[in-house]
């Protein structure tokens, strides 16, 4: 059995092999790891993180290159599961979750003033 930060190692250079890492952003707390390693193990960095892996497709995706995300995960033994309401769908692994988040743009938000 594989620990969470071994799968997302062998996870990323798959990834860049097939140029999804030059269309999204790693974003929530496996961001930390990744800025304490490039910033030479400052302790000033957490190193804490959460069993998701989140990454964010930008506003604009310029996504030009058609990639099968679901069948590059079932290599690594990842199960795409969706939601009950059918509004989004994770990648999950018994050590690790993935979601590509995607922001939602143009919604009104009510505001409350009481």
């Amino acid at each position: 059995m594989r620990d969470n930060k071994a799968l997302f190692h062998q996870m990323l250079p798959e990834f860049h092999d097939y140029g999804i890492l030059d269309n999204v952003i790693l974003i929530g707390s496996w961001v930390l790891p990744v800025y304490r390693h490039y910033f030479s193990n400052s302790p000033e960095i957490p190193i804490l993180r959460t069993m998701d892996v989140d990454f964010l497709i930008p506003n604009r995706p310029k996504i030009h290159i058609k990639v099968d995300i679901p069948k590059i995960l079932k290599k690594f033994e990842f199960e795409e599961q969706f939601s009950l309401l059918g509004n989004y769908s994770k990648f999950v692994h018994p050590e690790l979750e993935i979601e590509f988040l995607i922001p939602e743009i143009g919604r009104s938000k009510k505001i409350n003033p009481f």
